[in-house]
């Protein structure tokens, strides 16, 4: 009878080890996933800006703050483009307005130039510069471009507000190279 009792106890013993390293298992990696999910915030608006297929911004925005990188392209002997140069948003003081100037220059709402009332194209030359948005707005997301905007800046609002745009993320945003910070 006692050798029985002492292999009862002992499996219980073993048992109840066996059932709690198999709860910890799982509460672990729940806690796991949670954590992932609460360290990708998720993307509620997003702005992506190429310029003549050489100069591409994308700003993320994430709860209240938005992100941005800057990559130039070139050419290489071959004639393929290539990245030349990588930047990251520098996250200082000059990022304050970012968000008020998204929204006050509708950047989300820009209608395609092509649209616009009014505007006709120059077909007498090419181009010099195309701005091409995407913009994803939390629900949806939308593709437009702007020729040569300088063109039509005294009689459209939507190309003073493009190059208005352009020239803010240019010449106000500080960027950093990405060697720098790596």
């Amino acid at each position: 009878m006692r050798y029985f009792t002492y292999k009862l106890f002992l499996g219980l013993i073993l048992f109840g080890l066996g059932c709690s390293s198999s709860e910890n298992v799982v509460s672990e990696s729940s806690v796991t996933q949670e954590t992932e999910r609460v360290d990708e915030p998720e993307v509620s608006k997003l702005i992506s800006l190429n310029i003549n297929e050489a100069v591409y911004f994308e700003f993320e925005k994430s709860d209240s703050t938005w992100d941005g990188t800057l990559t130039t392209h070139a050419l290489n002997e071959e004639g393929e483009k290539i990245v030349d140069r990588e930047f990251v948003a520098a996250q200082d003081s000059s990022w304050n307005d970012f968000n008020a100037f998204v929204e006050f220059l509708k950047i989300m709402n820009l209608p395609p130039q092509n649209k616009i009332e009014g505007w006709v194209p120059d077909s007498s030359t090419l181009p010099r510069r195309v701005y091409s948005f995407e913009v994803f707005d939390g629900d949806t997301t939308r593709s437009f471009s702007y020729q040569d905007p300088i063109n039509g800046i005294r009689d459209y609002w939507q190309a003073q507000n493009v190059l208005t745009f352009v020239t803010f993320i240019q010449n106000d945003l500080r960027w950093v190279e990405k060697e720098s910070i790596e």
